[in-house]
């Protein structure tokens, strides 16, 4: 029969940090054959090599063969394959079933009991092993030596005791058959314990310690203390050997009373097959046992303390619900000398328990375990559901600690672990392990009774046992619904098996074991289209939590037709579950809402604790780790809210971060802004599954990026400044062995860092910084070595820290790209790009002094140039410092910036063919700028293809666009040629006095068989020659550079490229010359293939423009199913024109007419004054 894979898994107890926790072995077990369970149970459980045994109420064995769960099964549950199912013999159905099942591994042999008859058989099949031996009737079988279980040897079979009605026997069970031993004078006997030589056994009343060799007894405790035929048991040792001789009964008074489960009632008949089972007479049927000699301490020699008459009950003083544990029970005989007297009772107690209080009898099972290999522990009680006791004795018949209690009189118990004593020294091999006590009980709360296992230590104090007790519910799997619809609860059963049995605990490999927690957004991965493969690394550490997580367990627990494995609660889980507990809160919808101090109540629990094997060193730093990404979790949630944290808070969280010392990539994922800062490898940030899955979740239930993140608020209050603490902890540990990941680490470690101090040094003053400000430790993050350089340099750009940016360059680049990289940032300083620091204070001055301390000509050269262009007061500086490392002449100086900067050539070379009216530099220098640019489109024909696709791109451009020079400028590329001619576009296109004398014709003719490719050359020369209007149509149609042609227009066809700002009057062409160049220009505009950018650019130049054109011209050629609306607003201010210029002229005529008057007036006046002339004319 296959285990259901659908049958509920049993909800564990909560909290689930107990010592225990419950596993499913199987379940819908086919408790009858025909399929109807509903009143059959299970009475007995026996696993043993993959072998699942199963006694059922039917008396019937059923056998299952368990087939181990498939490694990626995450139940961990076995496949139960039924493999036989068998009816015991018996002799008389006395509706016990199968009561116990026996196995002796040593020997291949079952001994199974099936009501009150014993039969045996062979392993692991269950087929009946001795034919010739009769079934035998007896009610219990067991007694194994516990001292004997790790002794292999099975070679002399195993020694059992089989307890007959009024006696019990020795058998030796080998694998030839049975054989009796020896013969013990106790009858009725329900249950033993053997440890050696000695005993511990119970009938229906009471309970004895026997000394099987040298056939003694001590009568101890009555099982129920109102049991009226228990009599007085306790006192001497009894030596049942002579009452062996005579064949009198037991003392023990079971053998007068009435069995309570009537084992002796029905049929019971003994066995005389193999003649190993006496019939009660004649030497022959038993071995007789040897005698000590005389004086000689063997047995029982009693000390003083144990000369008692009466066995101590459990006290039932209605004054209290519980009794107290206590080290040891008031005896009835006089207490010896050694032991001091109890205190007298308290006169109220007496009066108490003076009231007579009426109790039915009701029969106790007795239950007996041994915890220590010198102790036995014996159950006592009242009633069923009054509290039980128990009582431990050693094997002097001692009380040999305190006593623990039970919330009722448990139905089975069981013991584990070999307990931890303080007192007694440890080998080098031998590990700490607590020792419990498990009992099936059920317990009383409020109006409902809940059933369950009660967990508690016997090896500690009972103060702190008491306080120490687990409850694991199991009301609900007990529940049954009868045929009529009520209510009824199966028997739980609970037991230890034969031998510990190995399972995988899934948890501990899910929560250990080593995973990759993937940051990296869904659509980054499939732009990049990277996947990578389960890495090998990442299958050992899976292996090896594989490994840890295989425990064992001998434990089971039954009920109804389910089986589970009581598995001892590893380190790992218990605490886990406690984080779990703390993680959420009840309401909180399983939503992560941590809760403070359960977290600092867990990590101080195991402050200080050593693990015992490498499963708990594992475990205690995954639980560091899982708390203290929870209590950071905490403060992210309540800064989320805009709440401001206590300062003792934040303390203790980054004390845990540091214990815990999670991975800061983990850490930065959760806050604001500083998740992007992550950077991980191919397989991902290697975490536990447990901070993984509490990542993952955390992440889908909030998104950081909404968060409030105000530096000012308590993003930065609470956040950034512990972040920043915890990531200089993080640095100081680089190149340590146990840091995993180092490039990636360190790597985020760096960028979130300078991050950090980015957003925090925003509010600071401008300017250099101050000891001891957040700008200090900026400008010493960056004046070290950092590993993120390509991140940090984004960072600096993004906040806009140039200066910052410059010194980062300065420690962190290469050698031959240092002073290159800090003079271009200098340069864009120096240029107006904002630094929002201001540190760079007289940058030009700062340039020029860094350019007289560095050996590289080659930026000498051009940042000297640079200056010149700038500053020429500087600039010249910089050639003639006789003091720098770099020396110039002139002429060398002029070669120079001929060849290798153009921008500073401008004005160095204005200075010589200007100031020094030296004009044979012009053509030269054009001449070399040429030789470049027509040589690489020679031979190189991408070259041609790089400069079409520039055109074709930035006529793509959306508008506003850029001029194209500075789109050029902008895109430039690092290529030799392509500076050279952005230099030569700047030199043709200068309209200084000295460069106007290079010769154009010569020039253009070397330029015509690239007009296609060199079309701004082409618009600089054609303008140079009065070719207005070609030049506008490329500018138009050749580069779409709308803005350059109206600007061409205006200047009246000066160099597109001449620098911005202001124009002397005396260059301005006439505006009759700018209204040609108009009328060109709107004709090119009438032209362009695209009508909405046609339409666009015409109204746009009318409206701007329109005072440059004659009305009647534009009407002409504006087409006719244009719309009014395209040029109205030209249309408006034509008119308004004509009529200004219609009054300016009716008043200039006014005026001209008063002027001419006036100086009519005055000629008459004059010639009044002078006179008339007389001339006579001959």
């Amino acid at each position: 029969m296959e285990t259901s894979s659908s049958s509920t898994q049993l909800t564990q107890p909560r909290p689930q940090h107990g010592a225990y926790i419950l596993r499913e072995l199987a379940s819908d077990l086919p408790l009858s054959a025909d399929g109807e369970n509903a009143d059959i149970s299970i009475t007995c459980v026996e696993v043993w090599s993959n072998n699942l045994y199963i006694g059922t109420s039917a008396a019937e064995i059923i056998h299952f063969v368990l087939i181990p769960p498939e490694p990626d099964d995450p139940s961990g549950k076995p496949v139960a394959i039924q493999a036989s199912r068998l009816q015991p013999a018996y002799t008389q159905s006395i509706n016990a079933g199968v009561q116990q099942i026996l196995l002796l591994p040593k020997v291949n042999k079952a001994c199974i009991l099936c009501n009150n008859t014993l039969t045996f058989y062979s392993l692991p099949e269950l087929t009946p092993a001795f034919p010739s031996t009769k079934p035998i009737t007896c009610s219990w079988v067991g007694g194994v030596d516990l001292n004997a279980e790790d002794d292999d040897s099975g070679t002399d079979g195993v020694v059992v005791m089989i307890c007959l009605k009024s006696r019990i026997r020795m058998v030796r069970v080998s694998e030839e058959g049975p054989r009796s031993l020896k013969t013990i004078e106790y009858g009725g006997c329900l249950d033993s314990v053997r440890r050696d030589n000695f005993s511990c056994a119970a009938d229906s009343h009471s309970y004895v310690l026997l000394d099987v060799e040298h056939q003694q007894k001590i009568g101890l405790f009555p099982i129920s203390s109102l049991d009226p035929q228990a009599g007085d048991v306790g006192g001497v040792p009894e030596n049942i050997a002579s009452e062996l001789s005579s064949h009198a009964p037991s003392r023990s008074v079971s053998s007068a009373s009435t069995h309570p489960y009537a084992e002796e009632q029905h049929g019971h008949v003994r066995s005389t097959s193999l003649g190993i089972f006496g019939n009660g007479g004649g030497p022959s049927s038993r071995t007789e046992s040897p005698r000590p000699p005389s004086g000689q301490r063997h047995g029982f020699d009693v000390p003083e303390s144990l000369q008692r008459s009466i066995s101590p009950a459990p006290s039932r003083s209605p004054g209290r619900k519980h009794p107290e544990r206590t080290s040891s029970l008031p005896r009835a005989s006089t207490p010896s000398p050694e032991k001091p007297l109890p205190p007298p009772p308290d006169t109220h107690t007496v009066e108490q328990e003076a009231i007579p209080k009426t109790q039915e009898f009701v029969p106790l099972r007795p239950h007996i375990a041994s915890p220590t290999p010198s102790e036995f522990l014996l159950t006592v009680g009242t009633t069923p559901s009054e509290p039980g006791v128990g009582m431990f004795v050693n094997l002097d018949g001692d009380i040999s600690r305190g006593t623990i209690q039970f919330a009722s009189y448990p139905d089975a118990i069981v013991v584990d672990g070999r307990g931890i004593d303080l007192m007694a020294s440890m080998g080098p091999d031998m590990t700490a392990e607590e020792g419990y006590v498990l009992a099936a009980v059920h317990r009383q709360q409020e109006d409902r009774t809940e059933y369950g296992i009660e967990i508690q230590r016997w090896d500690v104090d009972p103060a702190e046992g008491e306080a120490s007790k687990e409850w694991l519910d199991l009301t609900s799997v007990l529940n049954r619904t009868t045929n009529n619809g009520e209510q009824s609860i199966v028997p739980l059963g609970i037991r230890k098996i034969v031998e510990p049995n190995e399972l995988v605990i899934s948890e501990i490999t899910e929560k250990l074991t080593v995973k990759r927690l993937d940051l990296v957004p869904e659509e980054v991965k499939s732009k990049s289209g990277n996947t990578q493969g389960k890495p090998a690394q990442e299958e050992a550490d899976l292996d090896f939590t594989q490994q840890l997580s295989k425990l064992q367990t001998g434990i089971v627990l039954w009920a109804g037709d389910r089986i589970w494995w009581a598995v001892r609660s590893p380190l790992v889980i218990r605490l886990d579950a406690r984080l779990e507990e703390a993680q959420s809160t009840p309401t909180g919808g399983g939503r992560i809402q941590p809760n403070r101090v359960l977290l600092e109540k867990t990590l101080g629990d195991i402050r200080g604790q050593e693990p015992r094997n490498e499963a708990e060193w594992l475990g205690l730093i995954y639980i560091r780790q899982k708390a203290s990404l929870l209590l950071f979790i905490e403060l992210v949630l309540r800064s989320s809210t805009n709440i401001i944290i206590f300062e003792n808070e934040k303390r203790v969280t980054e004390q845990a971060l540091i214990e815990g010392e999670v991975d800061p990539r983990v850490i930065l994922s959760l806050v604001p802004i500083l998740g992007q800062e992550v950077v991980q490898g191919p397989e991902g940030i290697c975490v536990s599954g447990g901070l993984s899955t509490l990542v993952e979740q955390f992440l889908e239930e909030n998104d950081p990026r909404f968060m409030p993140a105000s530096v000012n608020g308590p993003f930065g209050d609470n956040l950034l400044h512990l972040v920043k603490r915890y990531l200089l902890f993080w640095k100081k540990r680089k190149g340590m062995a146990s840091v995993t990941n180092d490039a990636y680490v360190f790597r985020t470690v760096d960028a979130a860092l300078l991050h950090i101090l980015l957003l925090l040094d925003r509010n600071s003053p401008k300017g250099p910084a101050t000891a001891g400000s957040i700008r200090a430790e900026l400008n010493e993050l960056v004046d070290n070595e950092i590993e993120c350089f390509d991140r940090a340099v984004e960072l600096l750009e993004q906040f806009k820290r140039l200066y910052v940016l410059s010194r980062l360059y300065q420690r962190n680049s290469k050698a031959s790209a240092k002073a290159a990289n800090v003079l271009a940032t200098w340069k864009r300083i120096l240029e107006g790009e904002p630094d929002e620091g201001g540190e760079f204070v007289d940058g030009e001055l700062e340039l020029r002094k860094y350019l007289s301390r560095i050996r590289d000509q080659s930026m000498v050269e051009e940042y000297g140039a640079w200056l010149a262009n700038r500053n020429p007061q500087l600039g010249v500086q910089v050639f003639a410092d006789d003091h720098s490392r770099v020396k110039f002449e002139p002429t060398r100086a002029v070669a120079l910036l001929r060849e290798k900067a153009p921008g500073a050539v401008k004005e160095y070379l204005e200075y010589l063919v200007f100031g020094k009216k030296n004009t044979q530099y012009v053509n030269e220098l054009i001449s070399y700028y040429l030789d470049i640019v027509v040589s690489t489109l020679d031979n190189d024909p991408s070259s041609r293809e790089t400069l079409l696709q520039t055109y074709e791109t930035y006529r793509a451009l959306h508008p506003p666009q850029p001029t194209y020079r500075q789109f050029i400028t902008d895109n430039a590329t690092d290529a030799e040629w392509w500076n050279s001619r952005l230099r030569l576009l700047q030199l043709l296109g200068s309209n200084q006095a000295g460069a106007l004398s290079y010769d154009v014709p010569s020039i253009l003719s070397r330029l015509e068989p690239y007009e296609q490719e060199l079309v701004p050359e082409m618009i600089i020369l054609n303008g140079r020659q009065g070719r207005h209007e070609e030049a506008i149509r490329l500018l138009t149609h050749g580069l779409g550079d709308y803005d350059t042609a109206i600007n061409y227009c205006l200047l009246g066809g000066l160099s597109i490229f001449r620098p911005s700002g202001y124009v002397p009057q005396e260059e301005m062409p006439q505006r009759d010359e700018q209204a040609k160049l108009f009328g060109y220009l709107l004709h090119e505009f009438l032209q362009i293939e695209d009508l909405s950018q046609r339409i666009d650019r015409t109204a746009e130049l009318l409206e701007r423009f329109g005072g440059w054109f004659d009305v009647g011209a534009v009407l002409a050629k504006i087409p006719d199913d244009w719309s009014i609306d395209v040029f109205s607003g030209f249309l408006i201010n034509s008119l308004r024109r004509l009529v200004r210029e219609r009054n300016e002229t009716a008043i200039t005529k006014a005026l001209s007419g008063a002027q001419n008057l006036q100086i009519s007036a005055e000629i008459i006046d004059k010639g009044e004054e002078v006179g008339p002339t007389i001339e006579k004319v001959k």
